[in-house]
């Protein structure tokens, strides 16, 4: 690549800072209007047809998946992708700030749309749905939605600038405890109470917590569990989320999973299934050479990124691009909206915020230089 990107990269504020009117006004519009997974139909449209205005020829849908949309931009040179996400929470609407996701990533394919074919580049805004427990990005890579990408990039708000942000592995597990209804005064001696084996699983797996090793989790809920107090309970179900530091580490989760499901069954003569119960998200591997161009780029933009600490993965979640980090050169940075946790009500208003504001510019900046890092050659470690 002759071309030098950064001869045209001090621009590239000032136009995120042009466009700010219409970004912002995408960020809130997304966030007043929260769609769960898989049913993002206003939010994905809504993202495509800003892209399309603003220069990238749109499919939508995408990938054979009807929330999904391809913001295309450029013919030749280096693809970098950048992930956009637009799912919201149960109850909470925006309480992860995929609004924030989104219009960092629409501000970003905006900017570069009129850069690519000058500069030799290609970007792609590509619309994943369902990081919220459905694995979009997971069946997206699965569909060849990723294919010949030199870096997939996405960043995300949190409680503090990060460029290397933490996250683990995880996967969950559906235990359905299979027994024999008896009324529960008149003869009970002759049912089976499937919620008894949930109740002893559910503990045993507490009890397992006190033996995991560091950055390891589980944590578990029963959704079901009978429906009269007068009825032995014949069938009973437990949902489980495990967590680890790294992919493999969730082996040995599984097995503790799978004891505790035996226990609880055996100790009140059920039978018991367990079952996946969503797709295995993988830890997500930040590629090196890309931190640290990011972390040039927020320091620039006045931002401090914490180090990486082995204390983070204690708290650290887990997302989807883990999966799309194993396969392809990856970084999926964090802007700070404020110091309040993920998943709250707090951090929905947070997301609309003048910070959550903030760092939908500075988001969109921060995708746009990586990009054109990308573009001039600056290599990956993958």
């Amino acid at each position: 690549m002759t071309t030098d990107a950064t001869l045209v990269a001090a621009p590239v504020a000032d136009e995120v800072r042009h466009l700010a009117t219409g970004l912002l006004g995408l960020s809130h519009d997304l966030h007043a209007h929260p769609e769960l997974a898989w049913r993002e139909h206003r939010s994905s449209a809504t993202v495509a047809t800003f892209l399309g205005r603003h220069g990238l020829q749109v499919q939508h849908p995408a990938h054979g998946l009807p929330t999904a949309f391809r913001a295309s931009a450029g013919q030749d040179g280096p693809l970098v992708i950048l992930c956009c996400e637009y799912d919201a929470l149960p109850g909470l609407g925006h309480g992860c700030g995929h609004n924030v996701i989104a219009a960092a990533a629409a501000g970003a394919g905006a900017v570069l749309a009129s850069r690519a074919a000058k500069l030799g580049g290609r970007v792609v805004v590509l619309g994943t749905p369902a990081e919220e427990g459905g694995g979009g990005k997971i069946e997206l890579l699965r569909r060849g939605a990723f294919h010949g990408a030199a870096a997939v990039l996405l960043v995300h708000p949190g409680r503090h600038d990060q460029v290397r942000a933490t996250f683990r592995a995880a996967a969950s597990y559906r235990i359905t405890f299979h027994g024999r209804a008896a009324h529960a005064a008149m003869a009970p001696e002759t049912g089976r109470n499937a919620l008894d084996a949930a109740v002893l699983a559910y503990q045993a797996l507490a009890a397992a917590r006190s033996t995991l090793r560091f950055g390891d989790q589980i944590t578990a809920v029963i959704v079901e569990g009978g429906t009269a107090p007068n009825v032995v309970p014949a069938r009973a179900v437990l949902r489980a989320m495990t967590r680890a530091a790294t992919s493999a580490g969730l082996a040995a989760l599984a097995d503790d999973v799978r004891r505790a499901a035996e226990a609880g069954a055996r100790a009140t003569r059920c039978a018991q299934v367990v079952e996946p119960d969503g797709p295995v998200y993988r830890d997500v591997r930040s590629d090196p050479a890309l931190a640290r161009l990011a972390e040039h780029h927020l320091r620039s933009l006045g931002r401090s990124p914490l180090p990486p600490s082995p204390r983070d993965v204690l708290t650290a979640g887990s997302t989807d691009l883990g999966n799309v980090s194993h396969a392809v050169p990856a970084l999926h940075p964090k802007l700070s909206i404020g110091d309040v946790p993920q998943h709250s009500t707090a951090f929905a208003r947070a997301a609309v915020s003048p910070a959550g504001d903030r760092a939908v510019l500075d988001g969109a900046t921060l995708l746009s230089l990586l990009t054109l890092d990308i573009w001039a050659g600056h290599d990956t470690e993958r």
